[in-house]
């Protein structure tokens, strides 16, 4: 495995997954999402990751 980007993508493609999947956790000392949001960009970086390690090969 000479490239990282494959396991840091499917890192944060996980991470984000588990994220956006628990709405109902919110982060304590506020109303907004950041969980969701903070998952979501955590998915789309994660996808941008693996996107980029299977187009180079």
């Amino acid at each position: 495995m000479n490239d990282l980007r494959i396991p840091i993508g499917a890192f944060f493609l996980i991470a984000g997954a588990l994220l956006v999947a628990m709405p109902s956790a919110r982060a304590p000392l506020t109303q907004a999402p950041v969980n969701l949001y903070a998952g979501l960009v955590m998915l789309v970086f994660g996808g941008v990751m693996v996107w980029l390690a299977r187009r180079r090969s």
